[in-house]
């Protein structure tokens, strides 16, 4: 019984870092959401640097996810939590080799606009 308040922190801060993780992926593509109407407005975005920074907001999504579920494993181990945990690993690594792949792929000039 003094195990399981024991492990009740660690669930509060599992809650928060999936949060964050959430709110990172949804500030992200509001973000792409507003460039994506400047786009079709005014030409003033690219379409390939809206989606290489909306999939940069999902991978760091994805991390505060992946340590959440680290999180969650050392309080409940089990099979269950351990394959969600290997699917999300899984998927952030799968996106980040095209993510990269993609970064590879663009000018120097749309790199420059990227980062500002």
């Amino acid at each position: 019984m003094d195990m399981l308040f024991a492990d009740m922190p660690l669930l509060y801060i599992r809650e928060v870092i999936s949060l964050l993780g959430v709110a990172v992926i949804t500030v992200g593509a509001a973000r792409s959401l507003y460039q994506l109407f400047m786009l079709l407005m005014h030409r003033s975005y690219d379409l390939s640097i809206i989606r290489l920074q909306f999939g940069r907001c999902v991978l760091l999504g994805l991390e505060f996810m992946v340590g959440a579920d680290i999180i969650g494993s050392l309080v409940a181990p089990d099979y269950y939590n351990l394959g969600m945990l290997a699917i999300i690993v899984l998927v952030r690594t799968v996106l980040s080799y095209f993510l990269h792949y993609d970064l590879e792929a663009i000018t120097p000039s749309q790199r420059k606009k990227m980062n500002s």
